[in-house]
């Protein structure tokens, strides 16, 4: 998506973002910024910050706090929002123009680079490692694509349970809203807007592209119910989530 939707959801982001920090989500981030050690003396950033909900974890961790965004209407309200934290700056940026070197030590990154060209993403992912101090971390969440295609399993399942498998395969689809997705490329589209998803490997490749080492990739897990939009409820089975990355530079 780009400026004018972000600008647009700005006012009702809870209605139709799916956000890992609203909600009782299983989110590794917390846990990660605890294990940096001299945060105190530390410059942290989040590049796509959207509302900025870390902004106050992150003021009371860090000795300097930068968020960007490049929808003005989200830093506008992110400023509204965190305006008691005294050594937080936050600025309008776009992730894929941003030009820094060796600034910070950590940079935070959730579900912010999902415009669906590669050329930006690459650009996205290469700026986060040139804004890296050495040996800097980053801390990212992505969309995961297997966890759209499990989604859609789950519902074929059920509705074999009702009809013959050929009445099944296509209810199944239209349940699942199989024509907005492209899974070779990784997104889904409705209307003007396009999303990107990411398989596991493309997160490696990405990621060791852009220069990044000590790569772990884990799991953001979403409950069940409203608080994952439109998908159907599953509350039985084993999470949906989004892919948890820490990388060094």
């Amino acid at each position: 998506m780009e400026q004018k939707e972000w600008d647009r959801l700005a006012e009702n982001y809870h209605e139709e973002v799916i956000s890992p920090f609203y909600g009782d989500v299983e989110n590794p981030l917390f846990d990660e910024l605890k294990k940096i050690k001299n945060r105190k003396n530390k410059l942290v950033a989040e590049f796509g910050c959207g509302l900025f909900y870390l902004g106050e974890t992150l003021s009371k961790q860090f000795k300097e706090v930068y968020a960007f965004d490049f929808s003005p209407a989200m830093v506008k309200r992110a400023k509204e929002k965190n305006k008691s934290c005294k050594n937080t700056k936050i600025g309008v940026k776009d992730i894929r123009k941003m030009r820094y070197n060796n600034k910070f030590d950590i940079i935070i990154s959730v579900n912010s680079i999902i415009m669906p060209s590669y050329n930006d993403i690459d650009k996205s992912f290469r700026n986060i490692h040139n804004a890296l101090k050495k040996k800097g971390i980053v801390l990212m969440i992505l969309p995961s694509m297997e966890s759209v295609i499990y989604n859609g399993s789950l519902i074929l399942h059920k509705q074999l349970e009702k009809f013959n498998e050929s009445t099944a395969k296509r209810t199944a689809k239209v349940k699942f809203e199989n024509k907005k997705y492209d899974f070779f490329n990784g997104y889904y589209t409705d209307g003007s807007e396009r999303q990107k998803f990411y398989y596991k490997h493309e997160v490696l490749l990405f990621l060791k592209k852009a220069g990044f080492k000590d790569i772990e990739i884990s799991k953001v897990k979403y409950p069940w119910g409203k608080n994952i939009s439109d998908y159907e409820d599953f509350p039985c089975e084993e999470k949906l989530w989004d892919w948890f990355v820490k990388a060094r530079k």
